[in-house]
């Protein structure tokens, strides 16, 4: 799977997880507060990104600080997948 298609997916995720976010108007090298995502709706997100994937995220993988923006979390993913 490349960037590409793991970035598709997260943003199908977010749009499932928070309607009020419409995908197309996600930047992906924004902050994620930026694009409306807090504490909660990351870990919303990451839960169906394993499921989605097929990945396991730890503990240090699931505080906001971590991802600076969306391509962070495409790297991480995609990293996982190897």
């Amino acid at each position: 799977m490349d960037k590409n298609e793991i970035k598709d997916k997260l943003l199908e995720i977010i749009e499932e997880e928070m309607p009020e976010v419409d995908k197309t108007s996600i930047d992906t090298t924004a902050s994620l507060a930026d694009d409306g995502l807090d504490s909660v709706s990351l870990i919303k997100v990451i839960v169906d990104a394993e499921k989605t994937f097929d990945v396991a995220f730890d503990d240090r993988e699931l505080a906001l600080n971590k991802y600076e923006n969306l391509d962070d979390m495409v790297d991480l993913i995609e990293e996982k997948l190897q």
